[in-house]
């Protein structure tokens, strides 16, 4: 173990130093880079700044403005939806307004014709309560009507059948008589033939 370590330490040492090596030779390339990339931006500023810093002001003069108009857009835009949101509102309301009046007129519609059906529908309940007493009465009248002229009818029949029977009674007494003077004639008719035959004089009654 103690041995290992110890020729360990020679290769660690080793190591240290040619990583510190390597970092140095990189900090000097970059340092290096650095100097260069500074030399060409020097570079480039002298040759293109001009247009550069001309091609700024452009972009940033088209940029505000590109913000101004978006702005202004944004403000029509923000002015006409709040028209179209006044216009929309108004004709939700116009639109609410007249189905509220339509509304209310059917509902005074209905209101009306229910008053009118209950007030027909009394008048009808009057007029059939008002004829079921006319019919009663009709029906009473038309039976005392009835009842009287049969009393009448009877009391002629009455008075009918006793002149007629009075009649008949009259016309038997007078057939009575009449078959009894017959009687009387056919026997003097008889006895005048037998005097006439026997040549006598009728006799005086």
């Amino acid at each position: 173990m103690t041995r290992q370590t110890d020729l360990d330490r020679p290769r660690r040492s080793d190591r240290t130093s040619s990583g510190s090596l390597v970092d140095a030779e990189a900090e000097s390339a970059l340092t290096e880079e650095h100097a260069a990339g500074t030399n060409l931006d020097k570079i480039r500023d002298i040759l293109f700044g001009a247009q550069v810093r001309d091609h700024e002001r452009r972009f940033a003069k088209l940029e505000a403005q590109l913000l101004a108009e978006a702005a202004q857009l944004r403000s029509d835009l923000k002015d006409r939806f709040a028209s179209l949101e006044q216009y929309i509102r108004k004709e939700v309301e116009t639109v609410t307004g007249r189905l509220t009046d339509e509304e209310q007129g059917r509902t005074n519609a209905v209101g009306r014709l229910t008053t009118e059906l209950q007030t027909l529908a009394g008048v009808l309940q009057q007029t059939a309560t008002q004829l079921r007493d006319q019919s009663e009465q009709a029906h009473q009248d038309l039976r005392s009507q009835l009842q009287s002229q049969a009393t009448s009818l009877a009391g002629e029949f009455g008075q009918q059948h006793a002149a007629l029977s009075a009649t008949l009674n009259d016309a038997v007494r007078q057939l009575s008589h009449q078959k009894t003077d017959r009687a009387s004639l056919a026997m003097l008719f008889q006895e005048l033939s037998q005097r006439l035959s026997h040549d006598q004089p009728p006799q005086q009654t």
